[in-house]
């Protein structure tokens, strides 16, 4: 039997799968195809592949869970659940923290790998806040990352070997996100949040008269207002997610201008974009190196105005995104995410046997 991506079915596991939040509603919410299922970070893909994904839920009737926070109910829920799984696998590094330091004190017997997003954002930080991460992520199994970029010095920062931190390319769920036919004429659009993003650039970029969409975060909405003056830019925040793929199908270009981070931004955007074959443009940062591909983007310089302002104004280009969906499609999906950390689970399961 083999997978939706053509790969060998392996031997079942049961996986515990921790979140940073109460995701069951994510869950139904993707059985009903309301939202991608990269939102689960693969875990539906697990499922498809044979294996059980286990989450917490607080529900009504568990008094204690009622009384605690979420990251220790689901802690509470972990350590009662681990005897029955093989693995488990933490979707985010501020998910994975009470469930690594409890692994270092040998109270979680099962191995963990933890998919971080800012785990260098978050292991520089100051005081007790950094040293624990720092802690906690020494303690696990295995640590992914989405940006091969971050190996080195997360290696270093954690003391960990090179071969302990696995690059896994971030997969977006192509069967939520497809092309459209049909003639665009929506303008630019850009869309994004956290500290990776520079708005400020596009701003810079941007001519009097040219219609652009912008969807962020209130910090980056404060950062590229003042900027914005005699410009035709509209800002929005909180787009439901089927409301943002149509604004994506309309968008005669997705533009995401980047600036270096120490966390992982802008491939979810770009992916989903690529999938439905909107022409995107987009600055040449470390963080999304291991998705570009020049002969699909448009890949300019980050924080240069007049070359990110240029590369608006040529459509010659345009057509070459035709080949987003099908590079997407070789590389980039959901499927291929599980993929990588089924094999990882496999790897830790059968080093613990």
């Amino acid at each position: 039997m083999t997978d939706t991506t053509g790969t060998p079915a392996r031997e079942h596991l049961r996986i515990a799968a921790l979140f940073v939040s109460d995701w069951d509603h994510e869950f139904a919410a993707v059985a009903a195809g309301e939202v991608p299922s990269h939102r689960l970070f693969g875990m539906r893909e697990l499922e498809r592949r044979g294996h059980t994904v286990l989450h917490h839920t607080r529900r009504p009737q568990a008094r204690l869970a009622r009384r605690v926070g979420w990251r220790l109910s689901q802690l509470l829920w972990l350590v009662r659940v681990q005897r029955d799984v093989d693995v488990v696998i933490a979707t985010h590094e501020a998910a994975a923290l009470p469930a690594l330091l409890l692994r270092r004190l040998g109270v979680v017997r099962r191995p963990v790998i933890a998919m971080t997003v800012a785990a260098l954002e978050a292991t520089s930080r100051p005081g007790v806040a950094g040293a624990l991460q720092r802690t906690a992520l020494r303690g696990a199994d295995a640590i992914t990352v989405f940006s091969s970029s971050q190996r080195d010095d997360l290696a270093r920062r954690l003391r960990r070997p090179l071969q302990d931190l696995r690059p896994v390319p971030l997969g977006v769920d192509t069967e939520f996100f497809t092309p459209r036919s049909g003639a665009r004429g929506g303008g630019l659009l850009s869309v994004g949040t956290n500290a990776g993003k520079d708005y400020p650039t596009l701003m810079a970029a941007l001519r009097p008269g040219e219609r652009c969409v912008v969807v962020t975060d209130a910090w980056n909405r404060a950062q590229a207002t003042p900027l914005a003056e005699g410009l035709d830019v509209s800002f929005r925040s909180d787009v439901p997610i089927a409301e943002l793929r149509e604004l994506y199908a309309d968008a005669d270009v997705m533009v995401l201008p980047l600036r270096e981070a120490e966390m992982s931004s802008g491939q979810t955007v770009l992916l989903e974009n690529l999938a439905m074959g909107t022409p995107v443009v987009i600055s040449d940062v470390t963080g999304v190196a291991d998705y570009l591909d020049p002969q699909v983007t448009n890949v300019v310089q980050a924080g240069r105005p007049l070359l990110l302002r240029e590369a608006l104004l040529d459509t010659s280009w345009h057509d070459r995104a035709r080949g987003g969906p099908a590079l997407v499609a070789r590389r980039f999906t959901v499927e291929h995410l599980a993929s990588a950390v089924e094999s990882i689970a496999h790897e830790l399961v059968a080093d613990q046997a």
